[in-house]
């Protein structure tokens, strides 16, 4: 928890989250998810991304986590740093390769509810048409 206060890019968290947090992740689930869960909430934008980044990749694809990575999609999808965005988007991204159609309609949620393109063009990258169409057709709910 310590050494991330002092990582100062996302290259480090990454590569952190891929080699040491993931294979955290299979041998001590319920410490490692209750340190992640702790992390969406961090002031540190490291930890933020961190929190997230951890399901990309065969995390993933797994489809194990997919009720963890919605719920912290939700908490971190209007983040005001960009790089935390784009980690929610990258989690979602590979996380749709998991549960499809649990993933794609919670990003459809997200467009309608305004979330910023940043995390729904990222989380929909590897879909192709008429998936990806079907995504983009969803536009925000104006309030009156």
């Amino acid at each position: 928890d310590r050494m991330l206060d002092d990582f100062r890019g996302w290259s480090h968290v990454d590569d952190f989250c891929i080699d040491v947090a993931q294979p955290l992740l299979a041998a001590h689930p319920v410490e490692t998810l209750a340190l992640l869960d702790r992390w969406t909430r961090s002031p540190n934008r490291w930890k933020r991304r961190a929190s997230v980044i951890a399901f990309v990749r065969k995390a993933g694809e797994s489809g194990a986590f997919t009720d963890t990575v919605l719920d912290f999609s939700e908490r971190l999808a209007w983040d005001p740093e960009d790089l935390v965005q784009k980690g929610v988007g990258w989690a979602l991204k590979d996380n749709l390769r998991g549960a499809p159609a649990r993933v794609t309609e919670y990003v459809k949620s997200l467009r309608r509810r305004g979330a910023p393109a940043v995390v729904t063009l990222y989380a929909i990258r590897d879909l192709r048409d008429p998936a990806r169409a079907a995504v983009l057709a969803v536009k925000p709910h104006r309030q009156s």
